[in-house]
């Protein structure tokens, strides 16, 4: 595999933000196809040895989705959001709430940045409604970027 794991996730302090970045040998084409085709999306998305159900996937204006994360001891982690804007090589933003913790909803841009020679940056802010908020998904999210974004680096590579 030819990629550099470049993952850097910050949550300022006196912010709400998580700010990520990853490098991808990948095109801008190929990160949001990942990002928008369900079946690409089932594939990559959380921890390995989770088992991922789609319920819903509409990647377009006030399109909605949902999914559930199912854990090896038979534990349900579900989420759902809504797309602002239609998703675009440019990038995309859409809202992201875990059900375990309702009201907690975090807005997310992502861009795709084209870094020349078939690699793309993934950027991304998620905003929280609090510091709270943005430190417990922090501390949740970390292992299940790490392993999905190895997930998609392997994914990237067979498309």
């Amino acid at each position: 595999m030819n990629t550099t794991d470049t993952l850097k996730i910050t949550g300022a302090p006196g912010t709400q933000n998580i700010e990520m970045t990853r490098e991808f040998n990948a095109t801008r084409e190929q990160l949001l196809a990942a990002h928008t085709d369900p079946d690409l999306y089932a594939q990559w998305v959380g921890p390995d040895d989770y088992e991922m159900t789609i319920n819903q996937f509409e990647p377009h204006h006030g399109g909605g989705y949902s999914f559930t994360h199912r854990n090896p001891e038979g534990n349900e982690f579900s989420f759902r959001g809504v797309f602002h804007g239609d998703p675009t090589v440019e990038g995309f933003s859409q809202t992201f709430e875990y059900l375990g913790t309702p009201g907690d909803v975090f807005f997310e841009r992502f861009w795709f940045e084209d870094l020349g020679n078939g690699r793309t940056l993934l950027r991304g802010v998620s905003t929280a409604g609090s510091e709270e908020a943005r430190d417990a998904m922090m501390e949740a999210m970390v292992d299940g970027v790490v392993d999905g974004y190895a997930k998609l680096d392997a994914l990237l590579e067979s498309l």
